[in-house]
């Protein structure tokens, strides 16, 4: 069986994913599509306006065999390791290919881009964060690092025009936030914004020490003497935001930051599982089912969460409990069969 992989968000799922997952099975002509989805909190660290569970349905409702999860600490970081972490897990079930979308829609351009961005990065008088600016647009970011961490693995690339007539992710928060009705929104939940979160975060970060807060993944060069003093002056998230962001720490960085400070995770836990080689399983139909029990054996595939290593049962468990706290109800869990 010809196997392609495609990593998601689905924050919220929108008519442009169901394209890709239409256009990954044409292009790659692979039997069984798997997709590798952020769960509670994604890439940028933004609570998921729908959850896992819910998105994993949805997925394989529109085309997709088997749904893995992508755990909130290892979906919540720069777009390098998100790249190397979403490629392990699917390096772990065996894909042939990924697809991806991209501006630029070449694999060559974008290797070509990959190898000036490491000469970059070796160079100490560049300023490699404006170069990346002016000439590379953010899907194509990411597409340059799945192209790096899939050779790795011997995983072959394949990129989609990025199609700008349909609205992306973010357009679709901002709109459903200004009250417009948008594609599938009664799975929506309204409650998963940051300014949600900022009670909890800014009571944390009020009542703690600098010291304390060191130990923490992505609290560096200081950076929690900032968060404390804002959260200090400013009472809403926006306020908050606005002031902590500066030219070394993006709007992204100070929310991944905030998060495993919420989270609670440490610099040593992170650095201790720095791979992510096995896979979660949220979901499959009966295609996938059938790859499921022709790899099993020999790859460590997830299904219970009794399963899980300590670490790993610890993410979900704070993950889920801080996504639940801003939610009346529980969220429903379960590997969906479809």
């Amino acid at each position: 069986m010809k196997t392609c992989g495609i990593i998601v968000e689905y924050n919220p799922m929108h008519k442009g994913h169901i394209y890709h997952l239409q256009q990954a099975k044409k292009l790659s002509g692979c039997d069984i599509l798997i997709v590798v989805l952020s769960s509670y909190f994604t890439q940028r660290a933004l609570p998921s306006l729908i959850d896992p569970y819910t998105k994993t349905k949805l997925a394989i409702e529109h085309g997709a065999n088997i749904v893995i999860e992508l755990p909130s600490v290892y979906a919540a970081q720069s777009a390098d390791h998100f790249a190397r972490f979403a490629i392990e897990t699917l390096a772990n079930m065996n894909v042939d290919c990924i697809c991806f979308g991209s501006e630029t829609n070449s694999i060559s351009q974008l290797e070509t881009l990959g190898y000036e961005l490491e000469k970059l990065e070796k160079d100490q008088t560049t300023s490699w964060q404006k170069n990346i600016a002016r000439k590379i647009c953010p899907n194509d970011i990411l597409g340059i690092q799945y192209i790096k961490y899939a050779k790795e693995h011997h995983i072959v690339p394949i990129c989609i025009q990025r199609d700008q007539t349909f609205k992306s992710a973010t357009q679709t928060r901002k709109d459903y936030f200004s009250g417009e009705e948008q594609f599938l929104d009664d799975t929506f939940l309204s409650e998963q914004q940051w300014s949600s979160y900022y009670p909890y975060l800014r009571l944390f970060l009020c009542m703690s020490e600098p010291k304390d807060l060191e130990k923490y993944h992505l609290v560096t060069e200081g950076i929690q003497y900032r968060l404390i003093k804002n959260a200090k002056l400013f009472r809403t998230w926006e306020q908050f935001l606005e002031a902590s962001v500066s030219k070394t720490y993006t709007r992204a960085r100070i929310q991944r930051t905030c998060l495993f400070l919420m989270l609670q995770i440490t610099k040593q836990e992170m650095k201790e599982n720095d791979h992510f080689n096995s896979s979660i399983l949220l979901g499959f139909d009966s295609i996938g089912q059938t790859y499921l029990n022709e790899i099993k054996k020999e790859q460590t595939v997830f299904t219970k969460f009794s399963q899980l290593p300590p670490f790993l049962k610890k993410v979900h468990l704070k993950s889920k409990l801080l996504y639940e706290s801003v939610l009346n109800d529980p969220v429903k869990e379960g590997v969906y069969v479809g």
